[in-house]
């Protein structure tokens, strides 16, 4: 599910442009892992998403690879590293980075026609604890993830990123889980 601009729009101008479609997102994941890389723990992972909407909202298509680094740092303790690329396609793009002539008019913006291509690259961290102290075991887990991606090519360009937004991107979060 994708809710980019589609409610509680903070920026006065962005605001002007109007409220966004929900978009659902289904597709596949195809990926490769290798263990053992420095311990015999660990697990290295590439993977491949790819999903289309099909909601109607962007009507279009999100390529992102991944590559992952799974390390435990302890018996209770665990550490993913991770770097991926979001590669979309033009409908996607003009859905969310294009500024309509109407649109120009109601916001101020410079009218843009955003086109498909890298959209952003980055990377996140995430690591987790174990509440009994052993993550083979499953059960409840504390976690935190931080993140950083940079917009690329028209999505970085666009007025509504490169005047009223940042191509610099942040994503934090704290929270419990519970594996079976």
């Amino acid at each position: 599910v994708r809710l980019n601009r589609t409610r509680q729009i903070k920026d006065d101008v962005v605001k002007r442009l109007g409220e966004l479609d929900t978009a659902i997102e289904l597709g596949g994941q195809a990926g490769i892992q290798y263990s053992g890389v420095i311990t015999p723990y660990d697990t290295l992972s590439a993977t491949v998403d790819v999903v289309w909407d099909v909601a109607g909202a962007h009507k279009g298509r999100i390529i992102t690879p991944t590559v992952s680094f799974l390390t435990p740092v302890s018996r209770g303790a665990a550490v993913v590293l991770s770097v991926s690329a979001d590669h979309v396609d033009d409908n996607f793009n003009d859905y969310y980075f294009s500024v309509s002539p109407a649109g120009s008019i109601a916001s101020g913006l410079p009218s843009y026609q955003a086109e498909g291509g890298f959209k952003s690259a980055g990377v996140n961290a995430l690591f987790t604890y174990d509440l009994n102290g052993d993550i083979t075991d499953g059960g409840f887990a504390l976690f935190a993830l931080a993140g950083y991606s940079r917009l690329f090519g028209d999505a970085k360009n666009s007025p509504i990123t490169s005047i009223r937004g940042s191509a610099d991107q942040f994503i934090g979060g704290v929270g419990l889980g519970y594996t079976f």
